[in-house]
């Protein structure tokens, strides 16, 4: 008996998901929602891994922009 409520509760809250990403994924708003919590992922990344720099000394940070000799502002 319990497996059969478990079976429905597990297809029920499956078909609620599958609705809500199709929801979120064909309006405009929700794709711009989507698209901007990836953008925060990718910054909250780069953060990370530029935290160890920060940490022990803020102005000696290396970035891959100084190695770039189309950078003026890094010569």
């Amino acid at each position: 008996m319990t497996e059969r409520v478990t079976n429905r509760r597990r297809l029920v809250a499956g078909g609620v998901a599958s609705v809500l990403a199709l929801a979120i994924v064909a309006t405009p708003a929700g794709r711009a929602v989507v698209l901007a919590s990836l953008v925060h992922v990718a910054e909250v990344g780069a953060r990370i891994l530029r935290l160890p720099c920060q940490l022990f000394d803020h102005s000696k940070c290396f970035s891959l922009d100084r190695l770039d000799p189309t950078c003026p502002q890094c010569m």
